[in-house]
């Protein structure tokens, strides 16, 4: 296979980079910007074809995508599927181009460091599927993502922290176009739940003997507060009654 080429430059490029470009769609959704409390921090320009494909990944941004041509084909699945996309790390690396050769070639970054990235291929290809379905069983075992087509003129609400997996059909023109803006997400109570999702081990979901010894121990814990001594429990109801008095009091007064 040859070169794949695909305009993906993100970091607000329709707005800088193709600034010349950015007055023939509207700065934001007003619908959206009012739903988020604030505008675009960035707007990106896509143009691929069908060979141009992104792998799983989640983004911090509430994300509006609309497609101008052709059509889009992502996969979804929610942030609590997060043990489901096998993430590691891997080393981060960049393609350069040879004027000699004419060719690409990835090279390591240096110095070198790691990211984490979802490790999950839901297209592989016929010799290695048996070989990824062992290597990942969470996902190729469990509920099939949602999938959803975005035609041209069409525009999807792909929220916060979701993973999504994109291929593309191209136009009559072999391309396929899309502007899609991001909008600030908030780090509130869903970015702290999914932290600590991913913080669980994967045993906890691989293996049945984990999650029955956890049970176990829950219900142990239940049983020693559920045989705290009557009287105890009496007292604590009968604060609480005293309470209720009191402040039923102060409320009248006031």
């Amino acid at each position: 296979m040859g070169c794949v080429g695909y305009l993906q430059q993100q970091n607000d490029c329709f707005r800088s980079e193709y600034g010349s470009l950015s007055k023939d769609c509207d700065s934001d959704f007003g619908w959206a910007s009012e739903a988020f409390g604030c505008l675009p921090e960035a707007v990106n320009l896509w143009i691929g074809n069908e060979l141009s494909e992104t792998s799983f990944h989640k983004d911090h941004y509430e994300n509006i995508y609309a497609v101008v041509s052709g059509e889009k084909h992502f996969l979804l699945l929610p942030p609590t599927d997060v043990h489901r996309m096998y993430i590691r790390e891997y080393p981060a690396a960049e393609f350069h181009y040879s004027q000699d050769t004419g060719k690409f070639s990835l090279e390591l970054e240096e110095p070198v460091r790691n990211v984490p990235w979802c490790s999950v291929n839901p297209y592989p290809s016929p010799e290695l599927k048996e070989k990824e379905m062992t290597k990942f069983p969470l996902y190729f075992n469990g509920p099939r993502p949602f999938e959803v087509t975005v035609k041209a003129g069409e525009i999807l609400y792909l929220p916060s922290m979701w993973f999504h997996h994109v291929k593309q059909s191209p136009d009559s023109r072999g391309l396929t176009i899309a502007v899609n803006y991001w909008y600030d997400m908030r780090f509130d109570i869903k970015y702290a739940y999914f932290n600590f999702l991913q913080s669980l081990p994967h045993s906890m979901l691989c293996d049945p003997a984990s999650s029955g010894k956890l049970g176990l121990e829950s219900q142990h814990n239940i049983s020693i507060c559920n045989s705290e001594d009557e009287s105890s429990m009496g007292d604590v109801t009968a604060s609480a009654s005293d309470k209720l008095v009191h402040d039923t009091g102060d409320t009248a007064e006031k």
